[in-house]
Protein backbone atom coordinates (compact mmCIF):
# COMPACT_ATOMS: atom_id res chain seq x y z
CA UNK A 1 0.00 0.00 0.00
CA UNK A 2 0.98 3.06 -0.61
CA UNK A 3 -0.72 5.59 1.44
CA UNK A 4 0.74 5.56 5.00
CA UNK A 5 -0.30 5.13 8.26
CA UNK A 6 -1.45 8.83 8.98
CA UNK A 7 -1.47 9.69 12.73
CA UNK A 8 -2.52 13.43 14.19
CA UNK A 9 -3.79 12.11 18.02
CA UNK A 10 -3.26 13.56 21.52
CA UNK A 11 -3.67 12.00 24.61
CA UNK A 12 -2.93 12.96 28.21
CA UNK A 13 -2.36 10.66 31.27
CA UNK A 14 -1.55 11.92 34.09
CA UNK A 15 1.64 14.50 34.09
CA UNK A 16 2.27 12.38 30.68
CA UNK A 17 1.01 14.08 27.00
CA UNK A 18 1.31 12.19 23.86
CA UNK A 19 1.43 14.41 20.32
CA UNK A 20 1.97 12.18 17.89
CA UNK A 21 1.64 13.70 14.34
CA UNK A 22 3.08 12.20 11.14
CA UNK A 23 3.07 9.58 8.76
CA UNK A 24 4.04 5.87 9.07
CA UNK A 25 4.82 4.08 5.85
CA UNK A 26 3.23 0.79 5.17
CA UNK A 27 5.47 -1.29 3.50
CA UNK A 28 8.40 -3.46 5.53
CA UNK A 29 9.06 -2.96 9.31
CA UNK A 30 9.10 0.65 10.95
CA UNK A 31 10.89 0.46 14.20
CA UNK A 32 9.65 3.11 16.81
CA UNK A 33 12.26 3.83 19.30
CA UNK A 34 12.18 5.88 22.47
CA UNK A 35 13.51 5.62 25.94
CA UNK A 36 11.13 3.87 28.56
CA UNK A 37 8.41 6.53 29.62
CA UNK A 38 8.64 8.20 25.98
CA UNK A 39 5.35 6.79 25.09
CA UNK A 40 6.12 3.91 22.50
CA UNK A 41 3.58 1.33 24.00
CA UNK A 42 0.76 4.14 24.48
CA UNK A 43 1.35 5.45 21.01
CA UNK A 44 1.14 1.49 19.41
CA UNK A 45 -1.74 1.25 21.85
CA UNK A 46 -3.84 4.28 20.14
CA UNK A 47 -2.84 2.84 17.03
CA UNK A 48 -5.18 -0.41 17.78
CA UNK A 49 -8.12 1.33 19.38
CA UNK A 50 -7.06 0.14 22.74
CA UNK A 51 -6.79 3.86 24.33
CA UNK A 52 -10.46 5.52 23.26
CA UNK A 53 -9.65 8.75 25.24
CA UNK A 54 -7.05 9.52 22.65
CA UNK A 55 -7.98 12.30 20.51
CA UNK A 56 -7.61 13.50 16.87
CA UNK A 57 -7.09 11.16 13.46
CA UNK A 58 -5.95 8.16 12.91
CA UNK A 59 -6.49 7.32 9.16
CA UNK A 60 -5.20 3.72 7.50
CA UNK A 61 -4.51 4.61 3.90
CA UNK A 62 -7.87 6.19 2.45
CA UNK A 63 -9.67 4.23 5.32
CA UNK A 64 -10.53 6.43 8.69
CA UNK A 65 -9.92 4.49 11.88
CA UNK A 66 -10.25 7.12 14.46
CA UNK A 67 -11.76 11.09 13.70
CA UNK A 68 -14.56 13.11 11.84
CA UNK A 69 -16.82 11.03 14.48
CA UNK A 70 -15.69 7.70 13.14
CA UNK A 71 -13.59 5.58 16.06
CA UNK A 72 -13.26 1.75 14.79
CA UNK A 73 -13.01 -0.75 17.61
CA UNK A 74 -10.03 -2.81 17.67
CA UNK A 75 -11.27 -5.93 15.57
CA UNK A 76 -12.44 -3.91 13.21
CA UNK A 77 -9.00 -2.32 12.10
CA UNK A 78 -7.45 -5.66 11.58
CA UNK A 79 -4.68 -5.36 13.77
CA UNK A 80 -2.14 -8.55 14.68
CA UNK A 81 -0.80 -7.33 18.06
CA UNK A 82 2.13 -9.17 19.55
CA UNK A 83 2.74 -8.26 23.71
CA UNK A 84 5.87 -8.43 25.10
CA UNK A 85 4.56 -11.72 26.78
CA UNK A 86 3.84 -14.16 24.46
CA UNK A 87 -0.05 -14.43 25.71
CA UNK A 88 -0.30 -18.00 23.92
CA UNK A 89 -3.42 -19.98 25.80
CA UNK A 90 -1.52 -22.61 27.81
CA UNK A 91 -4.48 -25.62 27.55
CA UNK A 92 -4.19 -25.17 23.28
CA UNK A 93 -0.92 -26.81 21.91
CA UNK A 94 1.14 -24.87 19.07
CA UNK A 95 -1.35 -25.97 15.89
CA UNK A 96 -4.22 -25.00 17.89
CA UNK A 97 -2.81 -21.63 18.99
CA UNK A 98 -2.26 -20.48 15.27
CA UNK A 99 -5.38 -21.95 14.27
CA UNK A 100 -7.79 -19.87 16.97
CA UNK A 101 -6.59 -16.67 15.41
CA UNK A 102 -7.08 -18.06 11.72
CA UNK A 103 -10.47 -18.64 12.21
CA UNK A 104 -11.97 -16.14 14.15
CA UNK A 105 -10.48 -13.57 11.08
CA UNK A 106 -11.81 -16.18 8.90
CA UNK A 107 -8.41 -16.13 6.70
CA UNK A 108 -7.76 -18.10 3.50
CA UNK A 109 -6.56 -21.65 4.35
CA UNK A 110 -2.90 -20.79 2.30
CA UNK A 111 -2.41 -18.03 5.04
CA UNK A 112 -1.81 -20.16 7.79
CA UNK A 113 0.07 -22.35 5.54
CA UNK A 114 2.69 -19.53 4.69
CA UNK A 115 2.92 -18.34 8.16
CA UNK A 116 4.05 -22.36 9.23
CA UNK A 117 6.43 -21.94 6.78
CA UNK A 118 7.90 -18.68 7.01
CA UNK A 119 8.56 -19.02 10.91
CA UNK A 120 9.33 -22.38 10.63
CA UNK A 121 6.43 -23.92 12.89
CA UNK A 122 5.98 -27.07 11.41
CA UNK A 123 7.45 -29.25 13.62
CA UNK A 124 6.04 -27.97 17.09
CA UNK A 125 2.46 -27.69 15.80
CA UNK A 126 1.69 -30.75 18.27
CA UNK A 127 3.48 -29.20 21.22
CA UNK A 128 2.33 -28.06 24.17
CA UNK A 129 3.20 -24.32 25.15
CA UNK A 130 4.55 -25.01 28.46
CA UNK A 131 7.46 -27.34 26.70
CA UNK A 132 8.46 -24.28 24.63
CA UNK A 133 11.35 -22.05 25.08
CA UNK A 134 10.68 -18.42 25.43
CA UNK A 135 11.97 -17.57 21.89
CA UNK A 136 9.70 -20.46 20.95
CA UNK A 137 6.68 -18.88 22.33
CA UNK A 138 7.49 -15.43 20.88
CA UNK A 139 8.09 -17.20 17.91
CA UNK A 140 4.29 -18.71 17.69
CA UNK A 141 2.88 -15.18 19.38
CA UNK A 142 4.26 -13.60 15.86
CA UNK A 143 3.10 -16.65 14.01
CA UNK A 144 -0.93 -16.37 15.92
CA UNK A 145 -1.10 -12.75 15.20
CA UNK A 146 -0.30 -13.05 11.48
CA UNK A 147 -2.34 -16.19 11.02
CA UNK A 148 -5.44 -13.50 11.46
CA UNK A 149 -3.70 -12.16 8.11
CA UNK A 150 -3.83 -8.84 9.83
CA UNK A 151 -3.70 -5.50 6.87
CA UNK A 152 -0.97 -4.11 10.09
CA UNK A 153 1.01 -5.70 12.75
CA UNK A 154 2.15 -4.30 16.08
CA UNK A 155 5.12 -5.49 17.72
CA UNK A 156 5.81 -4.00 21.51
CA UNK A 157 8.73 -4.96 22.36
CA UNK A 158 8.47 -8.80 22.06
CA UNK A 159 11.99 -9.73 22.84
CA UNK A 160 12.46 -7.69 25.94
CA UNK A 161 12.07 -11.32 28.06
CA UNK A 162 14.69 -12.89 26.09
CA UNK A 163 18.11 -13.03 26.46
CA UNK A 164 20.80 -12.63 23.60
CA UNK A 165 20.97 -15.77 22.36
CA UNK A 166 17.21 -15.97 21.61
CA UNK A 167 17.14 -12.82 20.13
CA UNK A 168 19.80 -13.82 17.73
CA UNK A 169 17.44 -16.50 16.65
CA UNK A 170 14.03 -14.71 16.42
CA UNK A 171 15.72 -11.53 14.02
CA UNK A 172 15.52 -13.35 10.98
CA UNK A 173 12.48 -14.74 11.25
CA UNK A 174 10.65 -12.21 11.84
CA UNK A 175 12.23 -9.95 9.33
CA UNK A 176 11.50 -13.33 6.70
CA UNK A 177 7.81 -13.70 7.77
CA UNK A 178 7.06 -9.65 7.48
CA UNK A 179 8.33 -9.99 4.03
CA UNK A 180 6.72 -13.59 3.11
CA UNK A 181 2.68 -12.30 4.61
CA UNK A 182 3.65 -8.52 2.58
CA UNK A 183 1.80 -7.45 5.68
CA UNK A 184 3.42 -3.75 7.26
CA UNK A 185 4.66 -3.72 10.61
CA UNK A 186 5.52 -1.44 13.54
CA UNK A 187 7.90 -2.96 15.84
CA UNK A 188 8.47 -0.94 19.36
CA UNK A 189 11.80 -1.21 20.75
CA UNK A 190 14.11 0.76 22.94
CA UNK A 191 17.77 -0.96 21.35
CA UNK A 192 19.24 -0.21 18.24
CA UNK A 193 20.71 -3.29 17.75
CA UNK A 194 17.29 -4.76 17.22
CA UNK A 195 16.17 -2.21 14.93
CA UNK A 196 19.04 -1.54 12.59
CA UNK A 197 19.24 -5.50 12.25
CA UNK A 198 15.36 -5.81 11.28
CA UNK A 199 13.94 -2.63 10.21
CA UNK A 200 13.77 -0.22 7.29
CA UNK A 201 13.13 2.60 8.79
CA UNK A 202 13.15 4.06 12.46
CA UNK A 203 11.01 6.99 14.00
CA UNK A 204 12.13 7.91 16.87
CA UNK A 205 9.82 9.03 19.87
CA UNK A 206 10.59 11.46 22.80
CA UNK A 207 8.50 13.26 25.33
CA UNK A 208 5.52 11.80 23.52
CA UNK A 209 6.47 13.90 20.47
CA UNK A 210 6.59 11.56 17.04
CA UNK A 211 9.91 12.49 15.13
CA UNK A 212 10.05 11.40 10.78
CA UNK A 213 11.21 8.01 9.95
CA UNK A 214 14.97 8.01 8.98
CA UNK A 215 15.96 5.00 6.55
CA UNK A 216 18.17 2.25 8.12
CA UNK A 217 21.12 2.14 5.75
CA UNK A 218 22.40 -0.99 8.02
CA UNK A 219 22.41 -3.80 4.84
CA UNK A 220 25.41 -4.88 2.73
CA UNK A 221 24.59 -7.09 -0.10
CA UNK A 222 26.67 -10.57 -0.50
CA UNK A 223 27.43 -12.80 -2.25
CA UNK A 224 28.92 -16.30 -1.91
CA UNK A 225 32.05 -17.97 -3.70
CA UNK A 226 34.26 -21.01 -3.35
CA UNK A 227 37.46 -20.89 -1.30
CA UNK A 228 40.27 -23.51 -0.24
CA UNK A 229 38.64 -24.64 2.30
CA UNK A 230 34.78 -24.08 1.34
CA UNK A 231 32.15 -21.35 0.79
CA UNK A 232 33.31 -17.71 1.97
CA UNK A 233 30.99 -14.80 2.05
CA UNK A 234 32.32 -11.97 -0.47
CA UNK A 235 31.17 -8.50 0.04
CA UNK A 236 32.48 -6.46 -3.15
CA UNK A 237 35.16 -7.59 -3.46
CA UNK A 238 36.12 -8.37 0.10
CA UNK A 239 36.10 -11.33 1.93
CA UNK A 240 34.15 -12.08 5.40
CA UNK A 241 34.73 -13.93 7.86
CA UNK A 242 30.94 -14.58 8.13
CA UNK A 243 29.86 -17.82 8.41
CA UNK A 244 28.01 -19.72 5.54
CA UNK A 245 25.07 -21.87 6.33
CA UNK A 246 23.52 -24.39 4.02
CA UNK A 247 21.00 -23.24 3.90
CA UNK A 248 21.69 -19.29 2.35
CA UNK A 249 21.76 -18.47 -0.94
CA UNK A 250 24.41 -17.82 -2.97
CA UNK A 251 23.85 -14.32 -2.79
CA UNK A 252 21.36 -11.60 -0.30
CA UNK A 253 21.24 -9.23 2.06
CA UNK A 254 23.62 -8.94 5.14
CA UNK A 255 22.00 -6.97 8.32
CA UNK A 256 24.42 -6.08 10.76
CA UNK A 257 24.14 -4.28 14.61
CA UNK A 258 25.21 -0.92 13.99
CA UNK A 259 26.64 -0.58 17.60
CA UNK A 260 28.77 -3.03 16.56
CA UNK A 261 30.71 -1.02 13.86
CA UNK A 262 34.13 0.29 14.39
CA UNK A 263 35.65 2.72 12.51
CA UNK A 264 39.66 3.42 11.90
CA UNK A 265 42.01 5.47 9.76
CA UNK A 266 44.39 2.49 8.99
CA UNK A 267 43.50 -1.70 8.12
CA UNK A 268 42.95 -2.99 11.09
CA UNK A 269 44.22 -6.16 9.33
CA UNK A 270 43.26 -9.64 11.38
CA UNK A 271 40.86 -8.86 13.50
CA UNK A 272 37.84 -10.49 15.27
CA UNK A 273 36.01 -8.58 13.20
CA UNK A 274 33.45 -10.70 11.08
CA UNK A 275 33.12 -7.72 8.38
CA UNK A 276 36.39 -5.80 7.53
CA UNK A 277 35.50 -3.29 4.72
CA UNK A 278 37.38 0.45 3.13
CA UNK A 279 35.14 3.16 2.35
CA UNK A 280 34.87 6.88 1.75
CA UNK A 281 32.92 9.25 4.30
CA UNK A 282 30.68 10.92 2.00
CA UNK A 283 28.23 12.70 4.19
CA UNK A 284 28.58 13.56 8.27
CA UNK A 285 25.59 15.23 9.67
CA UNK A 286 24.32 15.68 13.16
CA UNK A 287 21.98 13.27 14.87
CA UNK A 288 20.35 13.96 18.38
CA UNK A 289 22.77 15.82 20.88
CA UNK A 290 26.54 15.04 20.71
CA UNK A 291 26.36 12.32 17.71
CA UNK A 292 26.78 12.48 14.01
CA UNK A 293 25.19 10.06 11.10
CA UNK A 294 28.00 9.28 9.08
CA UNK A 295 27.09 7.81 5.39
CA UNK A 296 29.68 5.44 4.13
CA UNK A 297 30.19 3.63 0.52
CA UNK A 298 32.40 1.14 -0.51
CA UNK A 299 32.82 -1.45 -3.54
CA UNK A 300 29.16 -1.91 -4.34
CA UNK A 301 27.51 -0.77 -0.83
CA UNK A 302 26.47 2.25 1.18
CA UNK A 303 25.70 2.25 4.87
CA UNK A 304 24.83 4.81 7.45
CA UNK A 305 25.91 4.85 11.11
CA UNK A 306 25.82 7.09 13.86
CA UNK A 307 28.96 7.81 16.12
CA UNK A 308 29.48 10.04 19.12
CA UNK A 309 31.03 13.29 18.82
CA UNK A 310 34.02 12.62 20.47
CA UNK A 311 34.37 9.47 18.70
CA UNK A 312 34.78 11.52 15.16
CA UNK A 313 36.97 14.20 16.57
CA UNK A 314 39.36 11.75 18.14
CA UNK A 315 39.72 10.32 14.47
CA UNK A 316 39.65 13.60 12.45
CA UNK A 317 36.44 12.16 10.37
CA UNK A 318 35.28 14.54 7.67
CA UNK A 319 33.54 14.31 3.97
CA UNK A 320 36.19 12.77 1.56
CA UNK A 321 38.07 10.66 4.30
CA UNK A 322 39.13 6.92 3.79
CA UNK A 323 38.27 4.98 6.54
CA UNK A 324 37.82 1.08 7.38
CA UNK A 325 34.71 -0.46 8.42
CA UNK A 326 35.04 -3.36 11.07
CA UNK A 327 31.51 -5.45 11.65
CA UNK A 328 31.62 -7.26 14.86
CA UNK A 329 27.73 -8.41 14.69
CA UNK A 330 25.84 -10.06 11.49
CA UNK A 331 22.35 -11.54 10.79
CA UNK A 332 21.69 -12.99 7.03
CA UNK A 333 18.01 -12.06 6.72
CA UNK A 334 17.55 -12.73 2.57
Amino acid sequence: MSDPLHLDITLTLGDYALRAKGDIPLTGITALEGASGSGKTTLLRSIAGLEPSAKGMIRFGDVVWQGDGVFLPPQARRIGYVFQDARLFKHMDVGQNLAYGHRRAGAAPEVLERVITALDLSDMLTRRVGALSGGEKQRVAIGRALAMDPQLLLMDEPMSGLDRTRRNEILPYISRAVQTMGCPAIYVSHERRETSMMAGRIMKIANGQLHPPVICETTLPYDIRQGGDGPVLYIGGQETRVPVGKKMMQGGLLRFNEASVMLSIDNPGLSTAMVSLPAMLLEISPDGVLANRLVLQGDGWRIAVTKSQTTCDVAGLHIGKPVWVSIAETCIID
